[in-house]
C-alpha cells in the first residue's frame, strides 16, 4: 500500500535537515545561455565549494529527450556552470555526482577526507560516501515523459510523471531505485524554497515497489532527498552511504 503523506508544515525541530549541510543538489535556468548551479551548502542559495573538495564533484551534465548529453562549462565561481547557448523548449535532466569518497572521524571529532581506518590512528568511524543529484528542467510547456525512466545513478529518485504536470493539492508519485532495483521502505524527505530553515516539509517511506505518494501544498522549487546506508565490505571502513536528491518546480 502506497503511503499517502502530504507535504505539510511540520514543527521545525521534528526532522533535522541534512540536505543543505553535507549533501548536494543541482539547479538551472534559461537566460542568454542556460545557467546551472551545483549546490553544496546550507540553503537554496549556492555557496562556494571548498577548494579541497571541488575535485569530488563531477561537472554538471545536461541530458535531453533523445538522451544526448552535454557537459556544461564551469565559469566564475566553482559552483557555476553554463551551456554554449540557451535551451530550446523541452524537458531536460541536469545531473552531477559526488564521487565515492572516504571520510574517517578520529576520537578528537575531526574528519579526514580520503582516509580509511587503516590510514589513521585513533580512528573512530569511517564512511564511504557517494551522492547523486538530479534536477528536472522544464522549458516552455513540454511534458515529455523520458524523465520517468532512470538514468543509472546508484541511488536515484525517479518521478513517475513529468513535474510540469504536478499540481498543488494533487498527489504525485516518485520511485526510489538502489542499483536500479526498487528501494523498499526507504525514507524520502522534502523541502521547498521559503520553507522554515532546518526542517523538512515532507517525510515519507517507500512501499514494496519503491514508490511513495506526495501531495504538494505549496508551489515553488522543491528538493527531495533519500539516503541509504550499508555495511562496508571489510574492517577498513564501517559504512557505505548513498544519498540522492531530485529537484523540480511545482507551478
Amino acid at each position: 500500500m502506497i503511503r499517502r503523506l502530504a507535504l505539510i508544515l511540520l514543527i521545525s525541530t521534528t526532522f533535522s535537515i541534512q540536505i543543505f549541510a553535507h549533501d548536494f543538489w543541482v539547479d538551472g535556468y534559461n537566460s542568454s545561455t542556460f545557467k546551472a548551479t551545483l549546490g553544496y551548502g546550507h540553503d537554496f542559495t549556492p555557496e562556494k565549494i571548498a577548494e579541497d573538495r571541488v575535485s569530488i564533484f563531477e561537472p554538471l551534465v545536461l541530458i535531453d529527450k533523445d538522451l544526448k548529453s552535454v557537459t556544461l562549462k564551469n565559469e566564475g565561481e566553482n559552483y557555476k556552470y553554463i551551456s554554449q547557448k540557451a535551451l530550446d523548449d523541452g524537458t531536460y535532466i541536469l545531473k552531477s555526482t559526488y564521487k565515492p569518497t572516504f571520510w574517517t572521524k578520529t576520537v578528537d571529532n575531526k574528519w579526514h577526507m580520503r582516509k580509511t581506518k587503516k590510514d589513521i590512528e585513533n580512528a573512530q568511524y569511517c564512511q564511504l560516501t557517494s551522492s547523486f543529484a538530479k534536477s528536472i528542467i522544464n522549458i516552455g510547456n513540454d511534458t515529455n515523459d523520458f524523465i520517468t525512466k532512470p538514468i543509472g545513478q546508484n541511488l536515484e529518485i525517479v518521478p513517475l510523471d513529468n513535474p510540469a504536470n504536478f499540481k498543488v493539492g494533487i498527489p504525485f508519485k516518485v520511485k526510489v531505485l538502489l542499483n536500479e532495483k526498487p528501494a523498499k521502505m526507504a525514507v524520502v524527505k522534502g523541502t521547498f524554497k521559503g520553507f522554515a530553515k532546518d526542517s523538512f516539509a515532507f517525510y515519507g517511506t517507500t512501499d514494496l515497489k519503491g514508490e511513495v505518494e506526495i501531495t504538494a501544498l505549496s508551489s515553488g522549487k522543491w528538493v527531495l532527498i533519500t539516503n541509504i546506508k550499508q555495511a562496508y565490505e571489510d574492517q577498513t571502513c564501517d559504512e557505505v552511504s548513498y544519498t540522492s536528491t531530485l529537484a523540480f518546480i511545482i507551478q
